[in-house]
């Protein structure tokens, strides 16, 4: 193992509470060093960062995003600005890679402000519905539902890649991402359940974590509504829970925050947008005079909740 490596896993586990089973799926998957921005000191790694790339749908064409996450300093380090000055540097590097945009997940609250004075804004949102699995329980004939070991990765992704691929604005997941995050959730105490049909195809898909009296569902996806019940009457009944919450795009009041975004390649994402939103009362001009992130909320249609994403690493 390289040494920036070893130290950049060693500052990893002073930052976070992850466990060494996640800090080795992420450094084994995902990590390459092309994609970590780091500051020395004494030729100690003090801060680090990484820009993990992603593919999001974007109103029928496709955009390249770069998802910053791990960002972290030393704590002997903190409150010097080399965040900021990281930060600063991975967005020179992301446009002179012509990344689009830039999404972050921020761990707490008070970072939404943080990063907002970085040029982030708000983009992407959540809703939570409630299932109370009725006291009478139905089974469909010829639908089955079962672990993911059962299927094949290459059938089950083929299926969570279609349901993806038609959300609007969605950040998407490749195959090798999509394996990490089944390891990651099997690591995590969660669980994957797949509904097949009488072909034994996939058409349904429920990711969730036990939360104590409920199941919480982080994703859901499904050909039609009587799918979806299936599935999370199996969850409820197979983890001997009534209620689970789950994660949905927007669906009106009572929202959660969830990630934010900057936009980087401004002229491509105007030009896209003003051809896909030719109803829009705003020419190209003015969306060019806009500052970044009224900008970042317009082309996202944050006003809507367009714009989703979910599974990431967080």
């Amino acid at each position: 193992m390289d040494n920036n490596k070893s130290q950049l896993i060693d500052l990893w586990r002073t930052s976070f509470n992850d466990s060494e089973e996640f800090i080795k799926l992420f450094f084994d998957r995902v990590y390459k060093k092309e994609n970590a921005l780091f500051i020395k000191k004494d030729g100690k790694i003090v801060s680090a960062l990484q820009m993990l790339p992603y593919v999001m749908t974007y109103y029928g064409t496709e955009i390249s995003v770069n998802y910053i996450y791990g960002a972290c300093t030393h704590p002997s380090e903190r409150g010097q600005g080399l965040m900021r000055q990281l930060i600063q540097e991975a967005f020179e590097v992301m446009e002179s890679r012509k990344v689009a945009l830039t999404v972050i997940i921020p761990a707490d609250p008070w970072l939404f402000d943080y990063y907002r004075d970085l040029g982030y804004t708000e983009a992407f949102d959540y809703s939570e519905e409630t299932y109370v699995r009725p006291k009478e329980t139905t089974w469909e004939q010829g639908i089955l539902v079962v672990p993911p070991e059962v299927p094949s990765m290459e059938s089950l992704y083929h299926f969570f890649n279609k349901k993806q691929r038609e959300r609007t604005c969605y950040v998407l997941h490749d195959y090798d991402d999509f394996v990490t995050i089944l390891r990651d959730l099997q690591m995590s105490g969660g669980q994957m359940l797949t509904a097949l049909n009488i072909q034994d195809e996939p058409i349904g898909m429920i990711f969730f974590y036990p939360a104590g009296d409920h199941l919480y569902v982080k994703e859901l996806m499904y050909d039609n509504e009587h799918v979806k019940n299936l599935l999370l009457q199996e969850a409820t009944t197979q983890n001997k829970v009534e209620k689970a919450i789950y994660r949905t795009p927007f669906t009106g009041p009572g929202t959660f925050p969830l990630g934010m975004a900057r936009v980087l390649d401004r002229d491509r994402l105007i030009h896209h947008w003003a051809f896909t939103h030719e109803n829009s009362v705003l020419n190209i001009g003015e969306l060019k005079e806009m500052d970044t992130q009224s900008l970042t909320r317009l082309l996202l249609d944050y006003q809507s909740r367009e714009a989703y994403m979910s599974l990431m690493l967080d």
